[in-house]
């Protein structure tokens, strides 16, 4: 009757043990989305307008911050401190499209300005339109 019983442990501990695993390994990691990606604070080593390049000698420094979605957008603000020592802050509600890559920034006063987003890792890059003139800013998550 002993044997009977040490087997069947063995056998039910084998099985657990064989079993659980495979419960834990179903488990499908969540791929972060671009949404989730944006999220931070992101310092601009690069800001051209139509291909010149303004950081250095018109733009001192500019940096984006993005808060995590609360409902159906999230908050942004934008700094850019210039080299004759003014400053400007634009902050507002941005939206992400997934499906198309883009993120549109609405300031207070209601001006959108949409951009195509690209991040790989720590590195953002954003490239649009406004009044004619291409933008293109690239950033490093500080």
């Amino acid at each position: 009757m002993k044997n009977v019983f040490s087997k069947t442990s063995l056998s039910a501990i084998l099985l657990a043990m064989i079993i659980l695993p495979a419960f834990t390994s179903c488990k499908k990691d969540k791929k972060p989305t671009l949404r989730d990606e944006i999220v931070g604070e992101w310092k601009i080593q690069s800001f051209t307008v139509d291909g010149v390049e303004l950081k250095g000698s018109i733009v001192l420094s500019s940096k984006m911050e993005f808060e995590s979605y609360t409902g159906s957008n999230g908050d942004f603000e934008w700094s850019v401190n210039y080299i004759d020592g003014t400053s400007e802050i634009e902050s507002g509600d941005y939206t992400i499209d997934v499906e198309d890559g883009e993120v549109t920034l609405e300031n207070e006063g209601g001006d959108q300005l949409k951009f195509d987003v690209e991040i790989n890792g720590d590195k953002l890059e954003l490239t649009g339109v406004l009044d004619g003139e291409r933008y293109e800013l690239e950033a490093d998550r500080d």
